[in-house]
């Protein structure tokens, strides 16, 4: 029996078994789904990591700090949703996941001690609260990517423009005093030079609209109140 491609498969109006604009979406959802497991997999790593000398040594506060806040990220990359907007730029994808998870080349051997655990453990600790506090203002607006996910002007946000990135460099820079290796200080000082590329490209994504002029002209400071 024979059937023509009218009787096995319903042909799309423009005579194509998926449309231009079906086609574009499954591409999105794969590069997405191909970017989300890369930035997974770097936080896992990670997390392996510190879980391993927390066993070795429980009592290293500042290794317990630093591995939270990497599964949070892996938490709330999970859960986010997909953005309006996203700058695919090659060299923002790079620099964005250098950023993000550039914390799983830190050597989490302990180093020399600059500032005591006794001290730098606690202001780590409120470092990371205020992470918690900007990813909770998010939602799931997260992203790691510069994205328009919609505008968040609340909560953490109502102080700076980047309260997470600002936890983050406030936690390394804590944490690097309290184990301080050169070898360290220049994976975080990589780190934090690509944080504020992506800051900024993030920033000319979200300035876009005119909910986000409006949000830049009331909050002014980015990282740290009166400073930058």
């Amino acid at each position: 029996m024979i059937f023509s491609k009218t009787n096995v498969l319903p042909a799309t109006s423009s005579g194509t078994w998926l449309s231009a604009g079906r086609r574009q979406e499954i591409l999105i959802d794969l590069r997405e789904g191909l970017f989300r497991a890369c930035a997974l997999a770097f936080a896992g790593f990670f997390v392996y990591r510190g879980v391993y000398h927390l066993v070795l040594d429980p009592t290293r506060l500042n290794v317990l700090l630093l591995t939270i806040s990497e599964t949070l990220t892996f938490t709330w990359l999970l859960l986010s949703r997909r953005p309006l907007v996203r700058d695919w730029n090659p060299v923002t994808v790079v620099v964005s996941l250098v950023a993000s998870f550039g914390a799983s080349l830190i050597e989490l051997e302990p180093g020399t001690a600059i500032a005591p655990l006794f001290i730098a453990a606690p202001l780590q600790f409120l470092a990371l609260w205020v992470v918690i506090w900007g990813k909770m203002s998010l939602g799931r607006s997260f992203a790691i990517l510069p994205a328009n996910r919609g505008v968040v002007t609340g909560g953490a946000y109502r102080f700076v423009r980047h309260p997470i990135y600002a936890g983050y460099l406030t936690g390394h820079v804590l944490y690097l005093l309290s184990s301080f290796s050169f070898y360290n200080m220049a994976v975080y000082s990589f780190i934090t030079v690509f944080q504020l590329h992506r800051l900024m490209r993030e920033e000319a994504l979200l300035a876009q609209t005119p909910e986000y002029k409006d949000y830049m002209s009331r909050v002014r400071y980015r990282l740290f109140y009166g400073v930058f």
